[in-house]
C-alpha cells in the first residue's frame, strides 16, 4: 500500500500552502502535467501557473466555505480574498481531479466582473 494522500487532504495542503505563499511547498501537491482552466488564463503545467499567478501582483487568501468529494473529484467552494493592494472578496467555484495523490487537473470558476483593478 502507498501512502499517497486522499483528495481531500491533496486539497487542503495545496490551499494551506498558496495561503501562506509558499509556492513551491504548493508544487508539491500537483502533477508534472497539471492543467489549470480559469477565466483569465489556462496552463499545461504548474511553472506556467505559478508564473501567471505571480503576475497579478496581488496579496490573496482563499477561504474554503465547502469542500465536496466524489471519489477522485474535489469541489472546492470558496472566497478568494484580495488583501493588497485592493481589496474584494469574490465568491468562487473550482473543481480539482487527482490523480495518483497529486492535481492533475484544475478549473477554477468566478465572475470576473468582481475582480478587482490594481
Amino acid at each position: 500500500m502507498d501512502n499517497e494522500k486522499n483528495p481531500t487532504e491533496v486539497v487542503k495542503g495545496f490551499f494551506n500552502a498558496i495561503n501562506k505563499g509558499d509556492f513551491t511547498e504548493a508544487r508539491h501537491f500537483m502533477a508534472d502535467d497539471h492543467k489549470y482552466t480559469g477565466p483569465m488564463f489556462s496552463t499545461d503545467n504548474p511553472e506556467d501557473y505559478f508564473k501567471k499567478l505571480m503576475a497579478f501582483e496581488m496579496e490573496f487568501a482563499v477561504e474554503t466555505q465547502d469542500l465536496i468529494t466524489a471519489e477522485n473529484a474535489i469541489t472546492h467552494v470558496s472566497l478568494l480574498k484580495v488583501i493588497n493592494p485592493v481589496q474584494a472578496t469574490i465568491p468562487c467555484c473550482e473543481v480539482f481531479n487527482i490523480d495518483h495523490g497529486k492535481i492533475a487537473r484544475q478549473r477554477f470558476y468566478f465572475d470576473t466582473g468582481l475582480f478587482p483593478k490594481p
